[in-house]
């Protein structure tokens, strides 16, 4: 029987009490979560401002378009061109009146005929050039920003008061394509070639 007790007395003496322990433990791990702060990044925001050049800035310069009309006349079946900026301060083209019939080739014409068309057709290109470009040289060449073609019979009206025939609108947009040539050529940046159909303020359009 003594044997049997002193058995007992030693299994019970070999498990220790990890109560304390334990307690310990947990109160570290709430130490540590109640103490531990996670760091966030900071992200550098940086914003460029323009800078204040006060006084010294220039202002921006007025952009304007030049504007080459085909002044059709039904009546006499001929046209002349004129050149204004926007619809303000037309100025005609001088030599630039001609006929269709005096233009178009027909395929009844002979070689005289052909040569003084084309000869006519050139020197009112010609003509045509030289005034769109006086113009803008007077206007300022940095102040021109679009090229217009207006071929109404009644700038007012638009369209529907009729159109120039098509070789006399083809003969403007062939000095136009000159015109940007030679820009180009003196080491200005071309002009956007566009058709204008209608005067967006009439008392101008006279």
């Amino acid at each position: 029987m003594a044997r049997k007790r002193k058995s007992r007395k030693s299994d019970e003496k070999a498990s220790p009490d990890l109560t304390p322990m334990i307690d310990v433990t947990f109160q570290l791990l709430i130490f540590f979560i109640l103490c531990t702060r996670f760091k966030v990044e900071e992200r550098n925001h940086q914003v460029q401002l323009p800078k204040d050049e006060g006084l010294q800035s220039q202002p921006s310069v007025p952009k304007e378009q030049i504007t080459i009309y085909c002044n059709w006349d039904p009546a006499a079946g001929a046209n002349t061109y004129m050149v204004a900026i926007d619809a303000r301060g037309r100025k005609p083209v001088e030599n630039s009146y001609s006929t269709l019939e005096q233009l178009v080739i027909f395929p009844s014409d002979g070689n005289g005929a052909i040569l003084e068309k084309k000869r006519l057709y050139g020197q009112i290109f010609d003509n045509l050039v030289a005034a769109t470009e006086a113009y803008i040289n007077k206007s300022g060449v940095d102040r021109i920003e679009k090229l217009e073609i207006s071929f109404a019979v009644n700038a007012m009206e638009g369209a529907k008061s009729g159109t120039a025939p098509w070789m006399f609108v083809s003969l403007a947009i062939d000095a136009s394509a000159k015109v940007n040539q030679n820009r180009e050529a003196n080491g200005f940046k071309p002009l956007s070639v566009t058709f204008k159909f209608a005067d967006s303020m009439g008392n101008f359009s006279k």
